[in-house]
């Protein structure tokens, strides 16, 4: 798709853009104790009086975070030998908005781990590259129609299926072509491209061969307090293997709706199915997942405290060679879904049951914590973790209980650019992974770092 050889192009505009802005004639002095990107103070050291170096036209954009991950337990559900590690990511990023309707954007992002002991995946690794690169046109804010093309973020709907995520230390950008009509209270994205191959090596580029097309729509007055928002997307895919062992073509059309709203102000409720059906090679993709879930707050309890519940499932395959591909397929959701906090296991051959709460003692102090129950959805299939990597496989298992654990995770938001918290993910292993020989318990600790320039 040669259309999305923006991505490249378009930081180079932006680049050029911002240096013909700053740059018109002679640059006077700056004080490097500026207070904020797109300001300086004056060459007059005396003067208290600052001035804007950059146009309104420009915004800059940025963000170090910094985090260190430990983990205990079973070998296999890491990728690396190390005890613990640190995380680091840096973003830059430039806008450029010469119109009411025209915009620019490039950003940057440098990935690095350190510690690790093995060479690390493109999952938690991937040293400078252009992470963003789009123009954007027409209605970009309210009513009316506008296009973004190039390399971007994609956050849709629940972000169970399509998003670039963010808990990950690299995350997912696309290079896409994302269209948005707004009416009142009805909206739909259509959108075209394939996700970026992120590789440690070389530049970053789609993936061969893969591409994904849809339509997520929202109708917000369907029903009272309540937003409505079915959606269809389609992914093909290159040299897939069917359980028979043929290499083919994979096309897989995802149909399904989530309805997510309010009643009474107390009570707030989500319910998102999805079914999955095409192609895999040989087999008829036959798949299937579906998530419920509410939560209730009482003003007159402290600490603006807010209970919630919900359960998950998605099929798992038979193992049988029978024609059908009956494991879901989480497109490209995110590696932390959005009601975890620690991402151990993904949307695919599970059974989830989480029960919690978050709460907040004071203005900047959040805490949030949930207990889990695991189970897979058939014993044929294997446990998948975050990044739809088969775990454990254990066919022979009388029992389908994975464990279950606790997740907690505190965020202090020291300013308005700087936020420090900590985490931790347990589980203790159900009967399925005790008969799998994985006995030991996982302890997943992290404590992080974020600071927007």
């Amino acid at each position: 798709m040669h259309i999305f050889s923006a991505a490249r192009i378009i930081p180079a505009i932006a680049g050029t853009a911002l240096y013909i802005s700053i740059f018109p004639s002679s640059v006077t002095a700056q004080n490097s104790d500026a207070t904020k990107p797109g300001t300086s103070v004056s060459a007059n050291a005396n003067s208290e009086e600052p001035r804007h170096l950059l146009p309104k036209s420009i915004t800059l954009s940025g963000q170090i975070r910094e985090r260190w991950e430990s983990y205990q337990g079973p070998s296999s559900f890491v990728s690396t030998t190390a005890n613990s590690y640190v995380a680091s990511r840096i973003r830059l990023g430039v806008a450029y908005k010469p119109l009411s309707w025209l915009r620019f954007f490039g950003e940057t992002q440098d990935s690095r781990v350190l510690f690790y002991k093995v060479k690390p995946s493109g999952s938690v690794s991937d040293p400078f590259d252009w992470r963003q690169g789009y123009v954007e046109v027409g209605a970009l804010e309210g009513n009316g129609v506008s296009a973004r093309v190039g390399r971007q973020e994609i956050h849709i709907g629940s972000e169970r299926l399509l998003t670039s995520g963010d808990f990950s230390n690299v995350t997912k950008p696309f290079n896409m072509a994302l269209g948005t009509i707004t009416y009142g209270s009805f909206s739909t994205q259509l959108l075209a491209g394939s996700i970026i191959l992120v590789d440690p090596a070389r530049e970053d580029r789609s993936r061969p061969g893969e591409h994904v097309y849809g339509d997520y729509s929202t109708f917000k007055k369907l029903i009272p307090g309540a937003s409505v928002e079915p959606y269809v997307f389609v992914k093909t895919a290159l040299n897939v293997k069917s359980k028979d062992g043929a290499v083919g073509n994979a096309d897989i059309v995802y149909a399904g709706g989530r309805v997510i709203g309010k009643i009474r102000k107390d009570f707030d409720y989500s319910v998102e199915a999805v079914r999955e059906a095409g192609s895999y090679a040989n087999d008829s993709m036959e798949a299937w997942g579906y998530i419920a879930g509410g939560g209730w707050t009482n003003a007159r309890l402290p600490w603006k405290l807010h209970f919630s519940t919900e359960y998950a499932f998605a099929s798992g395959d038979s193992g049988a060679k029978d024609g059908r591909h009956e494991s879901f397929d989480i497109l490209y959701g995110a590696q932390q879904p959005p009601t975890s906090l620690t991402g151990m296991f993904c949307w695919r051959n599970i059974e989830d049951l989480r029960v919690g709460g978050d709460f907040s003692p004071w203005k900047k102090l959040l805490f949030k914590v949930a207990y889990r129950d695991y189970w897979l959805a058939t014993i044929k299939d294997g446990l998948y973790n975050a990044a739809n990597g088969q775990v454990v496989l254990n066919r022979k298992a009388t029992s389908n209980h994975v464990g279950d654990g606790v997740d907690a995770q505190a965020v202090v938001a020291v300013n308005g650019k700087t936020s420090v918290g900590f985490g931790l993910g347990t589980l203790n292993p159900g009967e399925y992974l005790i008969q799998s020989k994985k006995t030991s318990e996982y302890y997943y600790p992290f404590v992080f770092l974020t600071r927007k320039l």
